[in-house]
Formats: structure tokens, sequence, C-alpha cells
């Protein structure tokens, strides 16, 4: 199990060092680095779905919507939320996933889902 922990532990490290790395090259960037706490937060709600959300999941949500103020943030961030559900191990569930924005009470650009139109978004 340790071992496991650990496993996680070094590819969460990596990851933030890559975007860490993204960060310093361009600093204004909106990258999926901006999305992965996100995804991290509401990861075990969007599988199973639930009468209760993480707080922590709800607040960085709304601290996402305060970040796409552009058109290519909004479809970088709607492409990494795809892109993570998608490539989940887990089956992602499909309605508490889409739910995720109205159930904190977030009025999002777009709905979560796994076959959103990003390049739709403005």
């Amino acid at each position: 199990m340790g071992s496991t922990v650990s496993g996680k532990m070094s590819s969460y490290c990596m990851g933030l060092v890559a975007c860490m790395m993204v960060l310093g090259v361009a600093m204004s960037e909106f990258t999926c680095c901006d999305v992965n706490p996100v995804v991290k937060a509401c990861g075990d709600y969007a599988k199973t779905g639930g009468d209760t959300i993480p707080l922590d999941c709800c607040m960085l949500i709304i601290e996402l919507r305060n970040k796409v103020m552009s058109t290519h943030s909004l479809q970088m961030a709607c492409r990494c939320l795809q892109q993570a559900a998608q490539s989940s191990p887990d089956h992602v569930n499909h309605e508490a996933y889409s739910s995720l924005p109205s159930r904190c009470g977030v009025n999002f650009p777009f709905q979560f889902g796994l076959t959103m139109d990003c390049d739709s978004l403005h």
C-alpha cells in the first residue's frame, strides 16, 4: 500500500512541477494546470454522485469560473475537463458530472460533459 501512496504522490509532484514550468513560461496562459485542482477535488463525486458535493470542489469550480474570462480560456477549460473525464480509469457518472456547477450553485459558462462541443463556446 505504501508504494501506491508514494506513486500517487510522485505523480502529483511531477504534475505540479510540470504546471509550474508551464506557468513560468506563460504566466497569463490558461492551461489544464488551472483545471487539475477541480478534477482532483470533484473526482469522487463525478464518479459516484451522491447527496453531498465536497465544499472544496464547489469552491474550486467558483475559482475556475472566475479564471475563464476569454474565449481561449473557456475553450481550454472545456477541453481539459472533457479530457480528464474521458481518461478517468473509473467510469464517470454522467449525471453527477454534468450537475456539478448547478449543484454547487455556480452559474458556469457551460455544462460539464463528456461530449461537450468546446469549439462552440465563446
